[in-house]
């Protein structure tokens, strides 16, 4: 990805930031328009990296210029997101991915798991995307437990995104 070799190495020495969830959404025949079928909505993920994988009922959808892909399930995958952290470190050059879910028949289940800086990490564009190519910072230096205070208290995306970061 570009990315420098052990570039995680510094952000992850404690695993207690990280996190695996387990999520049921249940299909609403009752509900026929779109934003009422929705199991998760809009969002980016606060991590560096997500892991998720699906059941064979499918829902997630990725948005790709302006239009919602469906990330159908393929037996045996696992689908990786880019978090907002990767984002901020490599200064834009690979951006956060945005997804939803929605409901579909069936009952999906399907696992993520996190993998995120300690809540005591700073944040920031690294220099092999900033000084060391003549290119300026795009965010300004966050600690990581911070950015999950902001994410909390808004509850929202945005104003709860890492552009609240942005130079």
């Amino acid at each position: 990805m570009g990315l420098p070799p052990g570039f995680l190495r510094d952000y992850n020495n404690d695993r207690s930031f990280d996190l695996m969830i387990s999520r049921r959404y249940f299909p609403d025949p009752a509900t026929e328009e779109e934003n009422k079928n929705i199991g998760f909505g809009q969002h980016e993920d606060a991590s560096c990296i997500t892991f998720i994988f699906q059941d064979g009922i499918g829902g997630l959808e990725v948005l790709k210029d302006g239009h919602w892909i469906p990330a159908e399930p393929i037996d045996g995958s696992i689908v990786v997101n880019i978090g907002d952290v990767i984002q901020v470190l490599s200064n834009d050059k690979l951006k956060s991915a945005t997804h939803r879910v929605v409901r579909k028949p069936g009952n999906r289940h399907s696992f993520v798991f996190f993998l995120n800086p300690h809540g005591d990490k700073w944040v920031e564009p690294l220099p092999e995307f900033t000084a060391e190519i003549d290119e300026a910072p795009r965010y300004r230096r966050f600690l990581y437990r911070e950015y999950l205070e902001l994410r909390a208290r808004n509850k929202t995306h945005p104003p709860a995104s890492v552009t609240h970061y942005a130079i």
